[in-house]
This record gives structure tokens, sequence and C-alpha cells, in this order.
């Protein structure tokens, strides 16, 4: 018995020490954030920097609130349910608090994904990679590329995992353009996207007024 309380007080001491400190706590749950992009999940408290690319949908730009943080995971609240992200395998590349960061972001996505055409809208908001889209567009659509498979997005060939067993790789230009992607499991529809952004039509003007 005395041997049990000894082990149950040794998790609850291991536990309190892997949480961040209050004031580290603070700076997250302090403004807004939003999810960088495209998560998918098969359970909401097992994610992590594998960043998987099956299973439900958690979309970009989702209010995030942290609601607590461990040195290497930070549970957040989004879409209705809580979920638990991991830093799990990226440890000698960057820090969890900076991947945590490029995870939960301060400026909504939707900024940018407005500024898209409309072809790329649809593939981000679907979760599809397609020729033509930028690194930026990709990350949106995708997440980031597990950094112990992909060291850095600087990289023109990036390697996702689709499930705990299948990656896929994608592959940009020298101007940083998705050029091709390889592996059997790809999110795409093979219909390349445009940059080009229609113009806003132009008002009618009253009737019976002339436009000058």
């Amino acid at each position: 018995m005395k041997r049990t309380a000894m082990v149950a007080m040794g998790f609850v001491l291991a536990a309190c020490a892997a949480a961040v400190s209050p004031e580290v706590l603070k700076q997250w749950q302090t403004g807004s954030r939003y999810t960088c992009c495209n998560i998918h999940y098969e359970k909401p408290d097992s994610l992590s920097d594998a960043n998987y690319t099956v299973g439900a949908l958690l979309p970009f730009g989702a209010p995030a609130t942290v609601q607590s943080m461990t040195k290497k995971s930070v549970t957040f609240g989004a879409g209705g349910n809580t979920f638990t992200l991991t830093q799990a395998y990226g440890a000698d590349q960057e820090s969890p608090q900076q991947y945590f960061a490029k995870v939960l972001v301060e400026t909504d996505p939707h900024v940018r994904f407005n500024m898209f055409s409309k072809s790329v809208q649809d593939a981000i908001s679907n979760g599809r990679v397609e020729k033509g889209m930028t690194k930026e567009q990709v990350i949106m659509s995708l997440g980031y590329p597990p950094t112990h498979r992909t060291a850095s997005t600087q990289a023109n060939i990036w390697t996702y995992w689709y499930n705990r067993w299948v990656t896929f790789v994608v592959n940009f230009d020298e101007q940083g353009f998705v050029s091709g992607y390889s592996g059997s499991d790809v999110p795409t529809n093979n219909q390349p996207v445009s940059q080009v952004v229609a113009p806003m039509p132009r008002p009618t003007p009253p009737h019976g007024k002339k436009k000058h």
C-alpha cells in the first residue's frame, strides 16, 4: 500500500514538473489564437507533429483557446472539441514552443486565404495539394510537413505522413510552386490551380446616369 502511494505521488510530481510556468501559459491564453491550417485527426486527444493527413478535419482559421500546456503538449478548445497536440518527433529541429506557435497562430489565416484565387481556395478548403500552389498555400491546406522528415520548409521536397505507415512527397520548383507529387495516397484531384485572382465586377451605374 505504501509503495503504491509512493508510485502515485511520483506520477503527480512528474506531471507537475512537466507543466509550463503560469507566465508562459498566460502568454498563450492572452489574445486570439487560430489554427494555422487544416488539421486531420482520428482522436482529438492524440494530435502530434507527425501530422497525419487522414481522419476528421479541424479547418484552418478555427478560433482556438489554450486550456493547458506541458513542456511537450498543448491542450486547446476549437470547433466544439478539446484537442491535445504533442510534439513527439521534431524536438531536434525546433522547440515545442516554436512548433505550437506555428500551429496556433495569432492572425486569422482567412486574411490571406481571401486573397487567393478561387481554384486555390477550393483546393485548400478541401485539403488538397495541386500543381501551381505555393508553399504557404500547401501549409494552409495540409499543415506543416513533419520536421523529422522535412527539416525545413525552405527545402523543395516535403514528405508527409498519410497515416502511420504511408507517406507521400510534394515537390516544388525553384520559384516555390508545386511541380509534382508522388505516393499512393496524395490528397489531390490532379487539377492544377491558377494564381490569377479574378477581378471584382465593376458596379453598374444607376439607371439613366452616365458613368464618367
